[in-house]
């Protein structure tokens, strides 16, 4: 008798558990979902609007091709005394994370900060629009090569390392 009277109790309670809403709320009220934080526009009903939207939509992108011909404009032409000058750094993101690729890099001219900073916006906004596009790749992982120097330039040198995971 106990042990069904407890059970009925257990039943009661995760019963009202279940109730839709929050205490101290109206239960008759009715429920709405949340307005949409971007509205829907339809360019068959209101051309207009759409492109403005579009419009909009574009000006908000980054221009990934200015961003990467300014830090190509920045590294020039890699130019370097000795090896040490010379760094490999990561340039661009692959939608499943890490480098599209590798470039070699010349602080003998440039100010090493400055080249590194261009180069992390630059792959910050790869990344974004990346993630903005929903854009996927093979998750391929691209090996690191290693820089030589060559008749006085930066180069980079496959690893011989060819391995993808």
């Amino acid at each position: 008798m106990y042990n069904k009277s407890v059970m009925v109790m257990l039943v009661a309670l995760g019963l009202a558990g279940c109730q839709q809403g929050q205490a101290g709320t109206d239960t008759g009220a009715e429920r709405l979902p949340p307005k949409a934080v971007v509205e829907p526009i339809d360019p068959v009903t209101d051309p207009l609007a759409a492109a403005k939207a579009r419009k909009q939509q574009m000006a908000q992108q980054v221009d990934l091709n200015a961003m990467r011909a300014d830090v190509m404009a920045l590294i020039g032409d890699a130019k370097a005394d000795n090896v040490a000058q010379c760094r490999v750094v990561g340039f661009g993101s692959k939608p499943c994370g890490g480098p599209a690729r590798y470039i070699a890099v010349s602080v003998k001219d440039g100010d090493e900060n400055e080249i590194m900073a261009k180069i992390g916006q630059y792959n910050a906004a790869a990344k974004a629009e990346n993630e903005r596009l929903g854009l996927m790749s093979d998750c391929a992982v691209v090996p690191k090569p290693t820089v030589t120097l060559k008749d006085g330039v930066c180069t980079l040198q496959d690893s011989g390392n060819s391995a993808t995971f």
